[in-house]
């Protein structure tokens, strides 16, 4: 079942589909060198005559979206036409959901902009269709260049969500991950814009393949990592966030199991600030060997936690 892009409002049944604003957010270097579908618009009540019909919530502009209310009774309000839907019928559950499936393969997909690296090269990420978790399509990072491209989020719809939240997305690296032939490589997958960068998902890779998780800021001033004690494979793996800036608080997990030498509390360090828009894609700080391929899926933002379901 693939999820969309929609934010629940209390004053109306089903989801709306949220439509991210443009923002803008400039990310510096690092040099870290340590260790489907969406619901079918309600169909408006058939009080024929009577002028009480419920107008239909319009069906979501996603591929596979479903149909928009139908129309009232005589006398009722008409339901709201649906988009290019083809008939779909779940419903989102949270706060905000990103099934990458509307736009076209190769672009930024419909709702989010392009966020522009330290990097010279351009480009890099957009959709793709040779791989997703679920539905037809995911979010594709595919560069050799250290600062690339990533794409981003407005997160202004959510209200207070946006700084006090739980996040969850599926990746996939491809097999076999490149390795540093010395040092290591630093590669961010998530990140939530403020006044600075606050890197959620985050990872370092040795020289033997293994990684560990970090919180990290864009001066490496803060805060936290764990042990190398991952290695990326060919499977979908998912990372969970929780994050809480009035608290300059923070969990991870991974696949459902918490990092634990990841969580802080009141950690003025960490630079929490109110988050604009979150970052998805990767971008790396060290010049890795070849390619470096990661897919991105089933995004999801809540006030509670999600799971890896």
């Amino acid at each position: 079942m693939k999820f969309r892009l929609i934010l629940q409002l209390s004053t109306i049944s089903g989801c709306l589909a949220v439509l991210a604003s443009s923002c803008s957010s400039q990310t510096g270097s690092s040099s870290h060198a340590a260790g489907g579908s969406t619901s079918a618009g309600a169909s408006g009540s058939a009080n024929a005559g009577a002028g009480l019909g419920t107008a239909g919530v319009p069906g979501v502009a996603q591929a596979g979206g479903g149909a928009g209310g139908a129309q009232a009774g005589a006398g009722g309000i008409g339901g709201a036409a649906g988009t290019a839907g083809g008939g779909g019928t779940a419903a989102c559950k949270y706060k905000l959901c990103e099934g990458f499936e509307s736009g076209a393969v190769g672009e930024v997909p419909t709702g989010w902009t392009s966020l522009k690296g330290y990097g010279a090269t351009r480009g890099g990420v957009g959709l793709a269709s040779d791989q997703a978790h679920s539905g037809s399509m995911a979010l594709k990072s595919d560069s050799q260049s250290t600062g690339q491209d990533r794409v981003q989020l407005s997160l202004a719809a959510l209200g207070a969500t946006a700084s006090k939240h739980w996040g969850r997305v599926f990746y996939k690296v491809q097999d076999p991950a490149p390795k540093p032939s010395s040092g290591v490589i630093h590669v961010t997958f998530a990140s939530l814009e403020g006044t600075t960068e606050n890197r959620v998902v985050d990872t370092v890779e040795a020289t033997d393949g293994t990684h560990q998780w970090l919180f990290n800021i864009p001066d490496d001033t803060c805060c936290t990592s764990s042990g190398y004690d991952w290695t990326f494979d060919a499977a979908w793996h998912c990372a969970e966030w929780n994050i809480d800036v009035s608290a300059k608080s923070f969990h991870f997990y991974s696949d459902s199991k918490e990092v634990t030498e990841l969580a802080f509390t009141g950690n003025a360090g960490s630079k929490m600030s109110s988050y604009t828009s979150l970052a998805l894609g990767t971008i790396f700080y060290q010049t890795p060997p070849s390619s470096l391929v990661v897919w991105f899926d089933d995004l999801a933002i809540d006030d509670n936690q999600i799971g890896c379901q």
